[in-house]
């Protein structure tokens, strides 16, 4: 409703070259309530689809402090003690294609790329991930698929219990497929 002057607005990001899933909100009350669900991530689940490079076999509960380094923008695993803030991500392997492997990964917490860095620091690299990726992977991934992105899919949002203006989405589960181009990718595989 523009009448109160408020633009419909997000209340959540994602990374560039990243696909899925983005909530709006259409009035300041919501954003204000949305914005403060994704911060606690107390009732809300967010869960991504990536394709990794390598073979994951179990689900690996990915536990790794992460620093954020104002000036280039990159993230590290690093010490509390030198500033990083914890950080967890719980990932699965959902199907393999010889030395790929598709997974859900669960953002417990929600630091700045933090599924991409505690992916590529336990030794699976999401494919196309420009930052934190293996680059000459990515290059030859790039020729023979003409893929650009990196293959980071934000899938679900899911609501537990909501009291207050939101409670109508308690218990409500959103989900995005994956964009035609990720699946061509995963058929050619």
């Amino acid at each position: 409703n523009s009448s109160n002057g408020f633009t419909p607005a997000p209340a959540h990001r994602l990374d560039r070259n990243t696909s899925g899933l983005v909530i709006f909100a259409k009035n300041l009350e919501s954003l204000q309530e949305l914005e403060k669900l994704f911060l606690t991530k107390e009732n809300i689940t967010k869960t991504y689809k990536a394709l990794v490079v390598g073979n994951l076999k179990d689900t690996l509960s990915l536990d790794y402090p992460l620093l954020k380094d104002e000036k280039t923008g990159l993230v590290k695993v690093a010490s509390m003690k030198d500033g990083a803030k914890s950080a967890l991500t719980v990932v699965s392997p959902v199907k393999h294609f010889n030395s790929y492997t598709l997974v859900d990964a669960n953002l417990i917490t929600g630091r700045t790329h933090q599924i991409r860095v505690h992916l590529s620091y336990a030794g699976y690299p999401i494919v196309g991930d420009s930052k934190y990726g293996d680059f000459k992977l990515n290059k030859a991934f790039k020729e023979k698929y003409k893929f650009v992105d990196q293959f980071l899919h934000a899938e679900t949002i899911e609501f537990k219990k909501i009291g207050g203006k939101l409670s109508y989405l308690s218990n409500k589960k959103f989900k995005a497929e994956l964009p035609k181009k990720e699946l061509e990718i995963l058929k050619l595989l």
